[in-house]
């Protein structure tokens, strides 16, 4: 109340507690202590409706010997004229006598504080402030409870205003008294809830708020320890005027960073001990910030290009070993790059940090990362503490053998063992020796590395660079623009020039990108070529070259099949021939290679852009910031179409309908075909409700003679989109953000559009910044994901028999992240090949260990569309098994939904490929989505997965119990074997039993857990 804080206060409530309800009494002895602040104060027992009025400076009668509610004061006088008409109805709340009852009940003392209202005072309206107090304990004749309202000045609205004001930047703001262990949240005038009452002191709020994983769980100990009040008391005391902390909050699902302040009252005291508490969100400028001081910390002892330890680092580890007391034994390899000056210089220094970075990989994966360091430019050295010399020798002799299988070694190096040292200076001094040795034997190995380097020494070759980093090898001028100029110019036809004094060939800069070349300047460049040939056209290739060149024939024109970098065979054109110098000498072979996979950013069907032209037009928006809206539309069953009326009227419904887009969509945009039968527009333009108009527009369209030649085909559509604005996103994300959505408006809405934003049913720009994080986790080597297992358990015995791999990921940004979330939007990622791999590789690792235990155990993994879709996915399953022999006939395959979608025919023959190896096949989810009954009778089926939604609540629903019954009968009598999920407890799984289910799966037997728990469960 506003009577706490004057001098004698707890004198004055124990008077109140004490002395009898004699009227006269209370005039005399408080209210002129009183008066000068309180225009009204009154005393209500709320058990009897005995109301005795202490101060009323208004014109209104104040002799009322009871009322059951203080608000009829008011309506008894003028209707409650008394009181502003903008604040009668909260005010009426305030003083309802039940509502206060129950919260006195519920252990409040504090019923309401700082309540503002207008008061009529005489013929104005003036601002009182209305506290309600209640008395620590119930006297004989009742609850007695404290109405006091008192003037407001100028100077507290004011104050009042900035409170209002700090609240728009402060996400909490509490007001803590020590003194009466109070702790209340500052909203200007309120009355407490019962969830407040809960938190009437700072250490229940603090405890109530770390035990409820609202706080990073790194950061509960320090926050329950900082804002504790015994910490706070303590370090006020110590002369400081405001203690800060920051940590992590979840808010919105997610932790942040916020930023807590604790400050003192002016008036704080022993007796006094009041601060406040201001809580903000700090999140993008601290981890702007963090992000730095780490970037900072790291590259102070890590090689910025090489990711090993820098020269700092090693210093600081010869420093330690020369403090050392034990001298222990150690093992040192000083390694030197070979021909570092001759790649920079032939192909830029760009090809020569990939050289190094290449050489640090390899002797990362050799010695382990923390034992390797990069020193100078081109030398690294390795230190090993205490190991034995056997051991290390063997190490040298494994790391000698990986540099022989090399065609020319990429580095020199020098091996020491010392028992002891009295430092690293002298072990590297004599490893250096032996490395300079080993370099002489290269040379003397390979002595047409030295001849060529020297042959180019004089030529004048490799002069350096140009301004923007391009790498010159002859002062070719004029003409060495030109060739840069025109190579410009296209993107499928490479243009080559080679210097057959030097034998260094450049080619243009797309054709390095396209083929995966090792620069734009390759010495010897038939060799490098020759490789990227299929192997049954090198023979037309080698024939023509070898004709060309011995003068039997002027031009070299053939046309042969090149492997590109991502490893797919397109058919080229290459023509060429050889220009001479004055003397009739052969001076350069140029020429162009012709790509016929590669169509120069247009569709040659419909004339539209095309696809690689998509990805560009969203990469530039992301580097450029740049908010834009796509539209992805596809046309349903147009293989139907090919089928009926063939390809070449497929092709001009394409075409036409391509027409009619460009024609919506005029100047505010952009279209593409994309692959097969979709589309995209693109535009900066559009909103989201006028992509809605345009989508109806085209349905319309689309269903309005589309057909040519007289033949009227209304095509059915299905349409995805999403508006991006500077979210933090890729555009791999993007690409497959739109998928999602086209995927869901054809398989879940019916053809209706559906924008990604609304599909996801959450933040969508959190959940583009977290489908960006995962992307570049996969990338990362699967950075954050692991495996969990759940038991698949004999219906019989209740044995555990099998374990179903599942796949869980977990960031310090979002936590752990249901796989619901993220799997279907992976799925249409083409990097989920790499992650599918990974998943089933961890999972038969993990299968090996437990058949340790158990050596007839069987493993489930789920397998994607994407996955049997990708033309390796065979020979990677192989390579797998072969990697982690794990037994075939012990690995089952569960097809997800999206592969049941699949052409039968093509799903079909994947399957008896894996049924060959001895790999079970089994349904997932059968029964539900697009689970069929045709499956059965065309798919090389081991076993049917029943859902857990027909389980779901069987006991009493009769038509849960017939389709239970008919897939565990139909799955018997075709020989195959069932498996019922959702078995969540003892009484289902004794149910389940009339059924005879070959196995059961669910929390009755485990909940997915991490390999460790799992083997416990055996």
């Amino acid at each position: 109340m506003g009577i706490y804080g004057r001098p004698d206060a707890a004198a004055r409530r124990d008077l109140l507690k004490e002395v009898s309800l004699d009227k006269q009494y209370y005039k005399e002895h408080i209210q002129n202590i009183l008066y000068d602040n309180y225009v009204k104060l009154a005393l209500v027992n709320i058990d009897t409706g005995e109301y005795v009025s202490v101060i009323s400076v208004d014109k209104n009668a104040d002799n009322y010997k009871s009322t059951s509610d203080v608000s009829s004061y008011f309506k008894d006088n003028k209707g409650l004229d008394c009181c502003h008409p903008d604040e009668v109805r909260e005010f009426a709340y305030m003083c309802d006598m039940k509502h206060v009852k129950a919260l006195i009940e519920a252990g409040a003392r504090s019923i309401v504080r700082n309540f503002r209202f207008r008061l009529r005072l005489g013929e104005d309206y003036e601002w009182v402030s209305m506290d309600i107090e209640a008395e620590k304990e119930p006297r004989e004749d009742g609850q007695w409870v404290v109405f006091g309202m008192r003037a407001v000045s100028l100077d507290t609205l004011v104050l009042e205003d900035s409170l209002r004001t700090l609240t728009r930047v402060y996400r909490r703001i509490f007001r803590i008294d020590v003194t009466h262990n109070i702790c209340e949240t500052l909203r200007g005038g309120y009355i407490r809830s019962r969830d407040e009452v809960k938190h009437d002191c700072l250490g229940d709020y603090i405890k109530d708020m770390t035990m409820g994983g609202e706080i990073f769980p790194d950061d509960v100990d320090r926050v329950r320890k900082c804002l504790s009040p015994e910490f706070l008391i303590k370090y006020f005391a110590n002369g400081h005027d405001r203690f800060t902390i920051r940590y992590k909050r979840k808010m919105d699902m997610v932790y942040r960073w916020v930023m807590t302040e604790v400050i003192p009252t002016a008036d704080y005291r022993d007796d006094n001990k009041v601060f406040y508490l201001y809580t903000r969100d700090i999140h993008e400028e601290y981890s702007e910030s963090i992000e730095k001081q780490e970037l900072l910390e790291f590259y102070s002892y890590k090689d910025a290009l090489t990711r090993l330890g820098n020269r700092n680092a090693f210093n600081i580890l010869c420093d330690a070993y020369a403090d050392r007391k034990d001298k222990r034994s150690v093992g040192f390899v000083f390694n030197d790059v070979n021909k570092l000056k001759y790649v920079n210089d032939h192909y830029g220094h760009k090809e020569g940090d990939l050289y190094l970075q290449r050489v640090s990989q390899m002797l990362a994966q050799h010695f382990g990362e923390n034992a390797c360091y990069r020193i100078s430019g081109d030398e690294f050295v390795v230190i090993i503490m205490d190991i034995a010399e056997q051991s290390f020798n063997s190490m040298i002799a494994r790391y000698k053998e990986v540099i022989d299988e090399q065609e020319e070694a990429p580095v020199a190096f020098g091996a020491v063992w010392k028992a002891e040292a009295d430092s690293i200076d002298k072990i590297m001094n004599e490893a250096e020796r032996l490395m300079y040795e080993d370099k002489k034997r290269f040379y003397s190995k390979h002595p047409e590395v030295k001849r060529r380097e020297s042959v180019e020494n004089e030529a004048n070759i490799a002069v350096g660079t140009t301004e923007d980093g391009v790498p010159h090898y002859r002062n070719l001028g004029k003409t060495d623009r030109i060739f840069d100029a025109l190579a410009a110019t296209t993107l499928r036809n490479y243009i080559f020039m080679n210097d057959l004094d030097t034998n260094v060939t450049k080619w243009s800069a797309s054709a390095v990108d396209y083929f995966g070349l090792p620069g734009q300047y390759i010495y010897d460049t038939q060799k490098v070529w020759e490789k990227l040939i299929h192997p049954d056209d090198r023979a037309i290739f080698e024939q023509d070259i070898t004709e060309v060149f011995a003068g039997r024939k002027k031009f070299h024109d053939v046309e042969y099949r090149m492997r590109n970098k991502k490893g797919e065979y397109v058919v080229c054109t290459c023509r060429g021939f050889i220009t001479k110098k004055e003397n009739g000498d052969p001076e350069f072979f140029v020429g162009t290679v012709i790509n016929h996979g590669v169509i120069d950013g247009v569709d040659p069907v419909t004339n539209l852009h095309n696809q690689q032209e998509y990805t560009k037009y969203i990469s530039i928006h992301l580097r450029n910031k740049q908010t834009m809206s796509i539209l992805a539309i596809g046309i349903s069953m147009f293989n139907s179409i090919n089928m009926m009326y063939g390809y070449a009227y497929g092709n001009s419904v394409l075409k036409d309908f391509a027409t009619k887009l460009k024609n919506v969509v005029g100047g505010k945009g952009l279209v593409f075909r994309l692959d097969g039968a979709k589309f995209a527009i693109c535009s900066n333009m559009y909103t989201k409700q006028e992509l809605k108009e345009v989508y109806r527009h085209v349905q319309n369209l689309a269903l309005d003679n589309v057909g040519l030649n007289g033949t009227a085909i209304p095509l059915k559509l299905y349409g995805g989109g999403l508006i991006y604005d500077h979210v933090g996103a890729d555009e791999d994300v993007i690409k497959s953000s739109v998928e999602y959505a086209l995927e869901r408006s054809k398989e879940d809405h019916h053809g209706e559009l559906v924008f990604f934003n609304e599909e996801i049913k959450d933040n969508d720009r959190m959940r583009l910044q977290l489908y960006s994080t995962i992307h570049k986790c996969v990338a990362n080597n699967m950075e954050g994901f692991f495996m969990c297992y759940q038991p698949i358990a004999n219906s019989e015995t209740g044995h555990i028999v099998g374990m179903e791999a599942l796949l869980r990921w977990k960031h310090k940004e979002f936590g752990v992240v249901p796989p619901g979330i993220f799997i279907p939007w992976l799925e249409m990622e083409p990097c989920f090949f790499e992650l599918g791999n990974w998943i089933i590789e961890q999972a038969l690792t993990d299968g090996m260990e437990v058949r340790k235990i158990r050596p007839d155990f069987v493993v489930n993994v789920n397998i994607s569309a994407t996955q049997l879709e990708n033309h390796g996915f065979r020979q990677a399953v192989v390579d797998i098994l072969k990697k982690t022999k794990f037994p075939p006939e012990y690995l089952c395959i569960e097809l997800t939904e999206r592969c049941k979608n699949m052409d039968i025919a093509f799903l079909k023959n994947e399957l008896e490929y894996f049924r060959k190896l001895g790999i079970k096949i089994a349904i997932d989810d059968f029964g539900t989505g697009n689970a069929t009954l045709n499956l059965l009778t065309e798919l090389p089926i081991d076993e049917l997965k029943v859902d857990m939604s027909f389980v779901r609540g069987i006991q009493e629903s009769k038509p849960n119990q017939v389709l239970v019954q008919a897939v565990v009968s139909c799955a018997h009598q075709l020989g195959y074997k069932s498996c019922i999920e959702g078995v969540e407890d003892k009484a289902l799984f004794d149910y389940l039993h009339r059924y005879g289910s070959t196995y059961y799966q669910g929390y009755h037997f485990s909940r997915p857990v991490c390999l460790e728990d799992f083997k416990k469960l055996l």
